[in-house]
């Protein structure tokens, strides 16, 4: 690119972001791995697979307290006690994607801390949701918790029973509230939708509404009619700027009846991927998840992306 002065100036392309995943060795976080090696290579990026050990007493550190995470997992590396965890799972993905590029991380301290440093750099974090509680739902670990609460890029929290060989998608749900987390939630939504090449479907919640003193009831009756208006008006104007960034995705809007969390996580056993905005600053100062997308996650029957608006 040619100045006005006439100088030739270099335009630098922008940074390739990969996809992180979280690796604890448990065996929970397996489906995750592997779904995000799948988005990885579909985005065309790098997979970097991130394993974070809780290390309290090292030699090295009671020599040199200022130690970083990276020096003190070398320093269990050279003595044999680093967990091969990261490395293993490096391993399987390569044999299924062998021209992905992966890079390990190996860092000791509080997981969610070590997958949330990369924020910044990631295009989106991946991380398993735990076990299966006996009421069937997935009890969301410290790490998936505390990963989805506080990272300000997109997070995925992929529970240990999604069939990875299936069909990635042939559908995305994305939660519209009219919130500007729907808002971006959207445009993450659309994004995935066309590189799948699928269509997008809004969905809307709403339940107990009062018209002139009386909950309204009736599907057929105006004011269920003008209710259903009012929603359809609120995604549109939610999805207006993901629309204008992906004119080419198909969309479709659903408008559906019911308490907000039981509706959207229903919804989540018809689709492979779901994408839902929440509200919260980032960082390990934010706030809880709202109580909507938490209890999605822990019912979710899919691979559910969480996002948050930039906060000024």
């Amino acid at each position: 690119m040619t100045s006005e002065g006439g100088e030739q100036q270099s335009t630098s392309p922008a940074p390739v972001r990969p996809i992180v995943a979280g690796v604890d060795g448990t065996g929970t976080d397996s489906a995750a791995v592997l779904w995000a090696a799948k988005a990885a290579a579909l985005h065309q990026v790098p997979l970097r697979l991130v394993h974070s050990a809780e290390v309290t007493a090292v030699g090295a550190l009671e020599d040199d307290p200022s130690m970083s995470s990276q020096a003190v997992m070398e320093v269990l590396r050279r003595e044999g006690q680093a967990p091969p965890y990261a490395r293993d799972a490096a391993a399987t993905v390569q044999k299924i994607y062998p021209d992905l590029p992966v890079e390990v991380v190996e860092a000791s301290g509080a997981a969610s801390a070590a997958l949330v440093g990369f924020q910044d750099e990631a295009l989106m974090i991946v991380v398993g949701s735990g076990q299966k509680g006996g009421i069937g739902q997935f009890l969301l670990g410290t790490t998936s918790l505390n990963t989805a609460m506080h990272a300000t890029c997109p997070v995925a929290v992929v529970n240990r029973e999604v069939k990875v060989t299936e069909a990635f998608a042939d559908r995305v749900l994305v939660a519209v509230d009219g919130s500007r987390d729907s808002a971006a939630a959207a445009v993450v939504a659309f994004r995935e939708a066309a590189l799948r090449s699928v269509p997008v479907v809004c969905l809307s919640t709403w339940y107990l509404e009062v018209v002139d003193g009386y909950v309204v009831t009736e599907p057929d009756s105006p004011e269920w009619q003008a209710i259903e208006e009012r929603q359809r008006g609120r995604v549109e104007a939610s999805i207006k700027v993901a629309r204008s960034r992906y004119p080419d995705v198909e969309v479709q809007v659903e408008i559906l009846h019911g308490p907000s969390t039981t509706t959207l996580a229903a919804a989540t056993g018809r689709t492979n991927l779901m994408v839902i905005g929440t509200r919260g600053r980032g960082g390990f100062a934010g706030k809880l998840l709202g109580s909507v997308s938490h209890k999605v996650l822990e019912a979710a029957a899919c691979p559910v992306i969480v996002v948050k608006a930039p906060r000024d």
